[in-house]
């Protein structure tokens, strides 16, 4: 895999999450050892260009959280943010009422999917969206959302995720189930991806609960996709809680990975005080204008 796509190999503080606030305190306990790799982080060389000159596509992605303990918060971040397409997670029949009301003005199309527990998403665009689709899952617990933009940088498929969190099926605490959850990861992004038109661009946004080195992520990056915080950012983390006083534990769930056919121009993770994950933020052009610009320059 190419530089972009390929982050610095390192397993961050703790590779755990779970939906449930109980459930992440007991899961905490069990799977508090801290494991790191061997390689050293670094930041990227990269400098984020928010606004290219081109067209191009602003993805943010972000797990409001089912609790909605802070939604104004969340609200004045997503109203600020400039995105055009806004992936969520955790939302649910509340979420929808607190966000369509205060955001049609600025995003006037939207799709809420009620689901159980923590299992909602949404999707919220400036431009139309077409042939929506809630994919049911094959394994894990919860759909993912397919739809297609028509954008000023094409129109883009863009599949919204949010993977099962490392408990037993009762939702319960175990280890087996801990170290199982790379591998229903990797099944459950596999079922989705089924239903993707491989030929035409995609973009693949939510919360995978694992970092770049689980096995959807590597799956990902071996079918030629790139993650664009990877390239702009390897240290900032997504998600964070609070164990026990004064512990917390952090690592890098969320993701936006898009497929050959696109280029990011710009990554960023957002402080957000709304959620114990941070909004994701990525700048998308189409590979085919990035081409036409050099070879502009290059013919000058």
């Amino acid at each position: 895999m190419d530089q972009r796509s390929s982050p610095c190999g390192s397993l961050t503080d703790v590779t755990v999450f779970c939906d449930n606030g109980v459930m992440r305190i007991g899961i905490m306990t069990l799977c508090a050892l801290v494991m790191i790799g061997g390689c050293r982080q670094i930041d990227s060389a990269c400098r984020p260009d928010f606004a290219p000159g081109r067209p191009h596509l602003s993805v943010v992605t972000y797990n409001v959280n089912y609790g909605v303990a802070q939604p104004e918060n969340v609200i004045r971040y997503l109203a600020d943010s400039n995105a055009s397409v806004i992936c969520l997670q955790e939302t649910h029949s509340r979420w929808e009422r607190l966000l369509k009301p205060a955001l049609e003005q600025i995003y006037p199309h939207s799709h809420f999917q009620e689901w159980q527990v923590a299992g909602g998403m949404a999707l919220l665009s400036r431009y139309e969206l077409g042939a929506v689709r809630v994919i049911q899952p094959e394994v894990g617990w919860w759909p993912a959302l397919l739809v297609e933009v028509e954008t000023p940088a094409g129109a883009i498929q863009i599949l919204n995720v949010h993977l099962k969190p490392p408990i037993t099926e009762r939702g319960g605490v175990s280890v087996s189930a801990y170290c199982r959850a790379p591998g229903i990861h990797r099944d459950e992004l596999a079922g989705f991806l089924r239903h993707v038109d491989p030929r035409r661009p995609l973009i693949i946004a939510g919360d995978f609960n694992e970092n770049e080195v689980g096995l959807a992520m590597r799956s990902l990056f071996d079918q030629g996709f790139a993650s664009a915080l990877s390239a702009y950012d390897r240290r900032s983390k997504t998600w964070r809680w609070k164990v026990w006083p004064g512990i917390v534990v952090n690592d890098r769930y969320d993701h936006i990975m898009y497929s050959d056919h696109l280029d990011c121009t710009g990554a960023e993770v957002v402080q957000v005080s709304g959620s114990d994950h941070m909004p994701v933020r990525a700048v998308m052009v189409s590979k085919e204008s990035v081409v036409a610009a050099m070879e502009s320059v290059g013919g000058k």
